[in-house]
């Protein structure tokens, strides 16, 4: 399976080995002691490396000239919008800005500029904070980058220990490289905090569309590079992967590892991969190696891989804790639409939370994923409140959920999950006792006929057989769980939205649906004194919620 990703580190150089022109290192000295904040220097092809650049009239020429001069806080570098330059604009440990002073990259002027980096990056940030970068167009070499290559590099093997605050990108293309956006520490104890990307589109570069990484973990002291990281609004397509690369997965669309306390909200990742040479594939946002990481509101569709491993929608990947995923929308996916899953020996991977997701037409490809499937040393894991819809296959029918070996204390709760396809709804690769894993409250509804379940090495003809056989499905004494038809107006399948706010109303209950306050009380799997929202942001009837993840609106 998956593991962690960490691209190719390509040394990007510092000014202390830059022999610079003693020209420009007068005008560079002479503009240091000016006051903070009040300095904005100007880049355009028409300009002359030689002047002030101090003033859109007398700007500097190249990226080589603007990389040269020493930024402080407040301080702005801008390109001429519309502009094409080529190279790289470089910042390291001699620039720094801060959270109320950041230093700033940008365009001036009508659009954006256009930078074109055939080395490899476009705007590289090494070992400083402070550093905001917006409003740019950044092309790299193609279909053949520079490995290791990336629109925006933020990267630090600082070896003093440093964390350095706040990187801001945002409004930015970046297509051509290794990878679209990435933020890197090859060091422990070193990383970034408060890193923010936002209204970004990374499409058609080979290894991932955005990808944070960091050294590799110890599950004995686990220790994180990256802290406080907020991705909203990123659009990452066509990044289909390193054919050449055999070591690791490439080809995702977001990718988070070696973070605490993180968010990827609003975003989009499709028609990734399919291209890589690994023997795991890649996904389209998922995190690993992380703890306190909450994917939301977010759309994955038609992701590939070229392998018998992965292509999912949406994973929590090894040695996570402590994450969520919730409101998402899958479909479509060569893979699970929700992945719970480590390969780890260890005890890392807990906590993780699945909830008022949906997922249509995933796991597509083979039966060894489900909708939504859970696998490896995984423990303290609650799924529930979420709809899985199986499309027709024609052979080697998936299940809407899959379990296996290795789970401990989960709970499976309110999941509305269909197949419209011959096979098993739910498939078990263990016969886990209930002190193990527990279905509860959740609707099975069949392509034909009663629901089965494939229960280790039992297949189960009915929810009435499987119940008697495992005592699943009951709770205090009662026999839980619905069968038969559910009652939505579709489609359920076919699904064709692009946008993060789909209201996916095919999925709500009509009225005389057997689903409407049909769940089991969700107290004891939530934190006590939080209001439980649903996918619209209206509060959920912990008591008697509808089943599945697409809520009727509450009345009163």
């Amino acid at each position: 399976m998956k593991g962690s990703v960490r691209p190719r580190v390509v040394a990007s150089g510092t000014r202390a080995a830059v022999a610079v022109p003693m020209a420009a290192l007068l005008v560079a000295c002479s503009l240091v002691g000016a006051p903070p904040g009040q300095r904005t220097f100007y880049v355009s092809p028409a300009g002359d490396d030689t002047a002030r650049g101090t003033s859109a009239g007398s700007p500097w020429r190249s990226l080589e000239r603007a990389s040269e001069a020493v930024l402080v806080p407040g301080d702005r570098v801008l390109l001429l919008g519309g502009a094409r330059f080529t190279g790289r604009l470089l910042l390291d440990r001699l620039d720094a800005g801060n959270a109320a002073d950041p230093v700033v990259v940008g365009s001036y002027g009508d659009g954006r500029a256009e930078i074109d980096a055939p080395g490899d990056g476009a705007v590289v940030v090494t070992d400083t904070g402070g550093v905001e970068i917006s409003d740019l167009v950044l092309a790299g070499a193609g279909p053949e980058p520079v490995p290791g290559s990336a629109g925006v590099r933020v990267f630090t093997d600082s070896p003093d220990d440093r964390v350095f605050d706040h990187v801001v990108v945002q409004r930015v293309e970046a297509h051509g490289f290794g990878n679209g956006i990435e933020v890197g520490s090859a060091r422990a104890g070193t990383g970034f905090r408060d890193v923010r990307v936002d209204d970004a589109v990374l499409h058609d570069n080979r290894d991932a569309g955005l990808t944070v990484y960091g050294p590799a973990f110890d599950a004995t002291a686990p220790r994180y590079a990256h802290e406080d990281v907020v991705i909203s609004r990123v659009t990452a397509y066509g990044n289909h992967g390193d054919p050449a690369n055999t070591r690791r997965n490439t080809g995702s669309g977001i990718v988070l590892g070696s973070v605490r306390t993180a968010t990827v909200t609003r975003s989009v990742a499709h028609d990734n991969g399919g291209s890589g040479g690994s023997g795991e594939g890649p996904v389209g946002i998922w995190t690993y190696d992380s703890t306190g990481v909450v994917i939301e509101h977010c759309l994955s569709y038609r992701n590939r891989t070229a392998r018998l491993a992965d292509g999912g929608g949406f994973g929590l990947d090894q040695n996570n804790s402590d994450s969520v995923l919730q409101y998402n929308l899958s479909y479509d996916n060569h893979g699970p639409g929700y992945l719970v899953y480590t390969g780890q020996q260890n005890d890392a991977h807990t906590g993780s939370v699945v909830r008022f997701n949906v997922s249509s037409g995933d796991a597509r490809r083979w039966s060894v994923y489900g909708g939504i499937t859970v696998l490896g040393r995984v423990s303290a894991t609650r799924i529930y409140q979420n709809t899985v819809v199986m499309a027709p296959q024609r052979s080697d029918p998936s299940s809407a959920l899959r379990l296996g070996p290795g789970v401990s204390d989960l709970d499976v709760r309110n999941n509305l999950l269909v197949s419209r396809q011959a096979g098993p709804v739910v498939v078990a690769v263990t016969p886990y006792a209930r002190s193990a894993v527990r279905l509860d409250g959740n609707a099975y509804v069949g392509s034909a006929g009663a629901p089965t379940v494939v229960w280790g090495p039992e297949a189960e003809p009915s929810l009435r057989a499987w119940r008697a056989a495992t005592g699943q499905e009951t709770s205090a004494g009662r026999r839980t769980g619905l069968t038969g038809d559910p009652g939505l107006p579709g489609p359920l399948t076919g699904l064709a939205a692009t946008a993060v706010d789909d209201p996916a109303v095919g999925f709500l209950p009509s009225p005389g649906s057997p689903l409407l306050g049909a769940g089991l009380p969700l107290a004891d799997l939530l934190t006590p004194g939080v209001t439980l929202l649903d996918r619209t942001g209206a509060p959920v009837r912990t008591g008697s919620p509808d089943v599945g993840a697409v809520q009727r609106a509450q009345s009163g």
